[in-house]
Order: structure tokens, then sequence, then C-alpha cells
């Protein structure tokens, strides 16, 4: 809660143009990081970059200068490493230095480690506002690309906003990219529609884990193992496909055991973070399967796994064989 109390300051800073004089944006989906550091670009204020060959001293006397041409001064610092090990004697340095940032400057940090525990986290918590940028819940995900789709004068509907999200994954950077695409492959088409996203967009390797899955659950052994081979010539490691089988079928176990229970689809795909639609899909293959037989599931995939790592069984046999036993 305190996270979204944070991310929602930083976007009223920006839209009220009233800042803090420090900003630490930091976390898993850097798409979200990159986009409120171009933020800050928009206001139009003097600018000085600073990344992990910059000196402290340089850094500091850039946020002492006064800003020339405009009300303030912002120093965008990336990557410092000031926020994790391995630059003790500079972190300490900029940690006393914070509390003495002038009125007239604006320091932004945008980190790809941020240790909590250091003094530079503490004292930005302290000072100023520490953004914590990890992926959208799958509605704020789905609303965000409505709006980038509209922006590109295009429209998708649910099933096919669900559809992408399903091919290329959840991860913000790459569905903007995607977006891009079909955006120029549906030239002057209004409607992005499922052939375009199948034809032009990327497959993640769990989307298609998901199709192997789907073919298995589906008893066509003969079509999961042809995706399974593809997967071989797309250069996929073994022990990668079988970690995402395992975890695919403890997505069906989970679903299963919640579907016993009655709850409702959408509070299933509250508590296991997962939209909808791949609550709607994971309920769908796991009508062919018990909930013993998705347990018995994960516990040959353990097994295959322990065969594997102590050379009792080729990796790509191993995933062969289980394919076919859970594919009959």
């Amino acid at each position: 809660m305190e996270q979204k109390n944070q991310t929602k300051n930083l976007n009223e800073d920006l839209k009220s143009g009233d800042f803090k004089n420090l900003y630490l944006l930091f976390g898993e989906e850097r798409f979200l990081v990159n986009y409120y550091a171009k933020a800050f670009d928009k206001t139009g204020f003097d600018k000085d970059t600073f990344d992990s060959a910059s000196s402290v001293q340089d850094i500091m006397m850039a946020a002492l200068s006064l800003p020339f041409l405009a009300e303030k001064r912002l120093v965008y610092v990336r990557d410092s490493r000031l926020f994790a090990a391995g630059r003790k004697n500079d972190s300490e340095k900029m940690a006393e230095f914070l509390p003495k940032i002038p009125s007239e400057t604006i320091m932004v940090f945008a980190e790809s480690e941020v240790d909590r525990r250091g003094r530079m986290y503490k004292k930005t918590v302290e000072l100023g506002r520490a953004v914590d940028c990890q992926p959208p819940s799958p509605q704020t995900l789905t609303k965000w690309i409505t709006r980038l789709v509209k922006e590109k004068n295009k429209t998708m509907n649910p099933e096919n906003t669900a559809q992408l999200i399903r091919t290329v994954g959840s991860n913000m950077t790459t569905i903007s990219q995607e977006i891009e695409k079909l955006a120029a492959y549906s030239g002057n088409e209004t409607e992005i529609t499922k052939h375009d996203i199948e034809k032009i967009c990327t497959q993640t390797l769990e989307s298609r884990i998901f199709d192997l899955t789907k073919a298995m659950s589906n008893g066509r052994a003969a079509h999961a193992l042809s995706l399974y081979r593809n997967m071989l010539i797309l250069k996929e490691s073994p022990l990668m496909i079988l970690s995402m089988i395992i975890r695919q079928f403890r997505i069906l176990l989970l679903v299963k055991a919640a579907q016993t229970k009655n709850i409702p689809r959408h509070q299933i795909s509250k508590e296991l973070k997962l939209h909808e639609f791949v609550v709607s899909e994971a309920l769908d293959q796991t009508r062919r399967f018990t909930e013993e037989k998705l347990l018995q599931a994960l516990t040959d995939c353990q097994d295959t796994d322990i065969k594997i790592k102590t050379g009792l069984i080729a990796p790509e046999i191993g995933v062969e064989l289980l394919i076919i036993k859970y594919g009959q």
C-alpha cells in the first residue's frame, strides 16, 4: 500500500509541478522507470546527466549549481550503484550530501540495484520519494494497452488484448514494441485482429509452454511433441522448458483446487495474480486432469529433473517422455 501511495504521489508531483528535491526510481518494471525518468525531461528544467562512471564530486557540484535558464536544475543519475554494495565510500558521501540539496535542484536516481537496508535508500525515503516500479496488475495492464492502442488510432477488443498478453507476455517494454509493429502491419485498418497478433508478434517461451500444455491436456501428444521440438530448434534449453512445464502444472493445480472450493473466477485471478483469461484457459485445461493426476505430474516432473541433473537420462529424452505420458 505504501508503494502504491508513492507512485500516486509521484504522478501528482509531475502533474502539479510541485516537486520534492529527491527521487529514486527503481524496480522490476524497467519500462516504468524509464517512463518516469522521461516525464522529468518534459519539465524543461536545466539538466545534467550522470552514470556509474561519474564521480560523486561531479554529481554534487552539479546539484549545487544554480539553474541558468530555468526555474529548477534537474540532476539525473542513472545506474550509479550508489544504492547497492560496491561503492560504500561514495555512497556514504552522497548520503551525507542529500539533506543539503538546494531548493532549486531536483535529484533523480534511476537504479537497477537497490539495497533497502542501505543508508542511501533510507535517506531517500526520509527526504524524498522512493518509487518501486513493479509490474502493473492485470487490470491496470489491460487499461494501459487499450490507451496505447488508442494513441496509435487503432482499436483492439478485450479478447485480442488478452491474446496479445498471452503471446508476448506482460513486460511493458515488449508490449509497447509489439504494438508499434501491429500498428504498422495493420496499415489503414483500424482494428488490430487476432490474425495480426498471430502473424506479427514474437511469441514468448511462456506462451509456447502454454500451447504445449494445452495440447497435452487435449490429448494431442503428437502436436505437443511438435511444439517441443520446435522449441529445441530455437535453442531453448530442455531444462528451462521443463521448469516452465512445472510452473504451468502448478498453476493448473492451484486453479483446480480453487475451483473445487467454488471460488469465483475473478477471485482466483486476484489471489493468484493472473489475468482472468489465463485462469479461464487454465480451468479449461484442467478438465482432463484430477487434482491427484496434477500432483502426480508435478512429482514426475521433479523426478525427471533429478534424473537429468544426475545424468541418468538425456535432457531432450526426459522431457519428451513426460510430454508423451501426459499427452496421451
